[in-house]
Parts: C-alpha cells; structure tokens; sequence
C-alpha cells in the first residue's frame, strides 16, 4: 500500500468515524444534528457541500476497493532458516536488461518477466546493430540470461521469447518525461 492509499484510508476511517458518531448521537434522542443535515440540503450552498464530501468519500470508497483487490506484485520466494527471501518482478527485469545490454550486437533492451511458482518467463523487445547475426544472437542472448537468472535468481527461465525491434547503428534514445 502506497502513501497516498494510507492517507486516503486514514482520511476514510475518520470520516467513517464521524458518520458513526453522528449516527449514534442520533439513534440516542438527541435530533440536532439530523436537523444541521436536513437545514443543509434546504440551501443550495449546503447541498452542493454534501455532494463534493459524498462525491470525495464515493471515490475514496473505489479507490481503496480497487487497492484490496489489485494484482499484488510477485516475487520469488526463498525460504531460508533464518526467513524468506524475496525477489521482486522488477528487479528479475533489470538483472535481465543488465545482461542482456553487455551482450556484443545488443544495443537495447526493453524485458518483461512474468513469474508464475518456481518459474520465469520474459519476453525482451530488443534494438540491435546491423553487423550481427540476429539468430545467433538470440542463441547467446538465451544463453546468457538463463544461466544469469538461474546464478542470480536461483530459479529456472523457463521461456524467454526475443523480438527484434529494429536494427540500428545508434543506441536506443529513452525518452525523458
């Protein structure tokens, strides 16, 4: 959970807080506040009011729903006796990035590792320069990162898929944005 999902749910739980408090003040006889609420939508500053807190809490309410349920991010897990050891999706990408880039004829690369269990699979979007053997070196490239992965990582890259992007004499500009 990110910074601003936990200020949003402190924010949410104390306005939750406050409907409750209302609620029960209430329940309990006392009928002023139920009065203020029903003042308030009598008036067009006060319904407009109720509406941007309600439209605030409605949005709060999505996005703390789409955090529960969101796709958790995957690791590979080591279990040693002293705890776990977990690797995340994004750092098996830069190791793969790294190894591929020091790769002769490789002059960019863009990989995605999908982890499923005790396996990896990647897919590498690469840039190449024209003086090479582009299955050959797909061959080595294979090679390279699964003995990499399987130093590194501990784990088997059991498929890696390569597409050539675009053969270039020019390294690969990123964008800044």
């Amino acid at each position: 959970m990110g910074a601003l999902d936990r200020v949003l749910l402190f924010v949410y739980t104390v306005a939750l807080m406050v409907c409750a408090a209302v609620s029960l003040v209430i329940s309990l006889g006392y009928q002023a506040p139920f009065r203020a609420f029903e003042l308030a939508f009598h008036t067009a500053q006060g319904r407009w009011t109720t509406g941007a807190v309600s439209l605030l809490v409605l949005v709060a309410s999505v996005r703390l729903l789409y955090s529960a349920f969101a796709q958790p991010r995957v690791h590979v897990v080591h279990v040693t006796e002293l705890g776990e050891v977990r690797i995340s999706r994004e750092a098996v990408e830069h190791l793969l990035q790294r190894v591929a880039r020091q790769v002769r004829g490789v002059r960019d690369v863009r990989p995605r590792a999908t982890i499923s269990g005790e396996s990896i699979a990647a897919h590498l979007r690469i840039w190449v320069s024209p003086d090479v053997n582009i299955p050959g070196l797909a061959g080595q490239l294979q090679e390279e990162l699964r003995r990499a992965v399987r130093e590194v990582v501990g784990v088997e890259l059991t498929e890696l898929h390569v597409a050539v992007e675009s053969i270039t004499a020019e390294a690969r500009r990123t964008r800044l944005e």
